[in-house]
């Protein structure tokens, strides 16, 4: 193993969610799913987003508020006769929205008595406001979607008060599909990718076209070094010519705030990751350009610790040591975190 694959695999180990927050969110995402399953006309729920895909990324260091767990329900339209635009009177979201949040409050508080929920432009917000012992207070977003005609779901847009057309289930089917090596593989480039598009205060793209670059350009037999370096030089190439599709083909292409902006910066990014690779035996060279990548969790020499690591251990309060290559370790050598890397089994969604 040459020096960039050891510092990614490095890299892969800071940023994967500890396994306690892990299952803490599955368990109030399955909780607050199953009471949103029980209002009128529900016809199946489904997991989706990040948790469910298994390119999750740990939410302490730096930027990222929290880990967040999707869920959605679908509603029957026979049950609801006049919602959306299958049906004749094509009524909007906004309604039956406003009604699916005064369902879920009450509910949701029985087992969450601190709970809020707020109604989003897509979905219902829900901060449970129970943080755990390291402080994390995993959140969930509950969609009311709609079965539509043809594939896929209506998704409500409560800024409009109109449905737009989406497939949250098929992205998750396509992203934990098998082969496992490859499912494997991809979680691995995108959660990187994800933590490097997150490394300034306003990120280039939104992790969905991160996960959508994954599916479309990460191959069978690639290593994680190729498949992040595919991703991102033909993510740039396809950017700088078009919006990316909806993979699932029934949304429309995903939007981004500056496309210029974020083909330049996937383009910085496999120029530093190639510059390393060709460099492979020079960690110092390896690690200055991978440091550009990720300066919260790539040290300028192995002998340091890096920002994530000194972040955790504030945050978990231990005494703190140096362990072999730097890595801070507590008293008894136990290290910061759970070194398993979220995502290489496939998600329980």
């Amino acid at each position: 193993m040459g020096y960039t694959a050891e510092i990614l695999d490095d890299v892969r180990r800071q940023i994967a969610p500890e396994d306690l927050v892990l299952k803490e969110a599955r368990e109030r995402r399955e909780t607050i799913k199953a009471i949103a399953g029980s209002y009128h006309g529900v016809t199946r729920c489904y997991s989706s987003g990040s948790l469910a895909h298994g390119t999750a990324n740990c939410p302490i260091h730096l930027r990222d508020k929290g880990l967040d767990a999707d869920c959605g329900v679908v509603l029957d339209r026979r049950v609801h006769p006049t919602l959306g635009p299958d049906s004749v009177a094509d009524e909007g979201p906004c309604r039956v929205s406003e009604e699916f949040v005064a369902y879920l409050r009450p509910r949701v508080r029985n087992e969450y008595p601190h709970a809020r929920l707020k109604l989003t432009k897509r979905a219902v917000f829900v901060q449970v406001n129970e943080p755990m012992a390291d402080g994390e207070d995993p959140t969930i977003d509950v969609v009311l979607g709609l079965q539509r005609r043809k594939n896929g779901l209506w998704i409500p847009n409560t800024e409009t008060d109109r449905w737009d057309p989406s497939h949250p289930e098929m992205h998750t089917a396509l992203l934990t599909a098998d082969p496992q090596q490859l499912r494997v593989t991809r979680a691995r480039a995108i959660r990187l990718a994800k933590a490097e598009n997150k490394r300034t205060s306003r990120p280039p793209l939104c992790s969905f076209n991160i996960e959508a670059f994954g599916l479309m350009f990460v191959a069978a037999g690639m290593d994680v070094s190729q498949a992040l370096l595919t991703l991102w030089s033909q993510g740039a190439a396809d950017l700088e010519r078009r919006l990316t599709p909806d993979p699932a083909g029934v949304s429309r292409p995903i939007k981004v705030q500056d496309r210029k902006v974020a083909v330049q910066r996937l383009e910085n990014a496999a120029r530093r990751l190639r510059a390393a690779l060709a460099n492979d035996d020079n960690e110092a060279v390896v690690r200055q350009h991978l440091h550009a990548l990720w300066p919260d969790y790539v040290a300028t020499s192995r002998h340091e610790s890096t920002k994530a690591r000194i972040a955790a251990a504030l945050k978990s309060k231990r005494a703190l040591s140096v362990g072999t290559g730097g890595a801070l370790t507590t008293g008894a050598g136990e290290p910061l975190k759970t070194t398993r890397s979220f995502g290489d089994r496939r998600s329980s969604l």
